[in-house]
């Protein structure tokens, strides 16, 4: 996995938390049942690409899987809009959301035991 910041690239930066932008995928679960990718994070939040309908104002427990690494975080749901679709196997479209969570507590390691 690659890590890089976002610049401006000329613009007023209007984000309150500079972000980054993850390259490669950094698996993400978010209650109750939907798993889906870490696009981009900062220290207010994160960007999650997944399958699911998700409604904003709902409270969610943001658990990241990286090697060496399971860590949660309690946040909220922003906002979600459908980014794309993907053809699936038989033919039918499934659609992709993106969905924007803001960060409500601190990252929590969790214990090697509980993994």
């Amino acid at each position: 996995m690659r890590v890089e910041a976002v610049v401006g690239r000329g613009k007023t930066e209007r984000r309150r938390h500079p972000r980054w932008v993850l390259r490669g995928r950094v698996a993400a679960h978010f209650a109750p049942h939907h798993d889906g990718s870490l696009i981009n994070v900062s220290a207010g939040g994160a960007l999650v690409e997944h399958a699911e309908v998700i409604r904003p104002g709902g409270l969610s427990l943001l658990t990241v899987l990286v090697p060496e690494l399971k860590a949660s975080l309690k946040c909220k749901v922003v906002r979600s809009v459908v980014h794309r679709y993907e053809v699936g196997p038989t033919g039918e479209r499934e659609l992709i959301y993106r969905t924007g969570l803001e960060f409500l507590g601190s990252l929590r390691p969790i214990p090697e035991a509980t993994r």
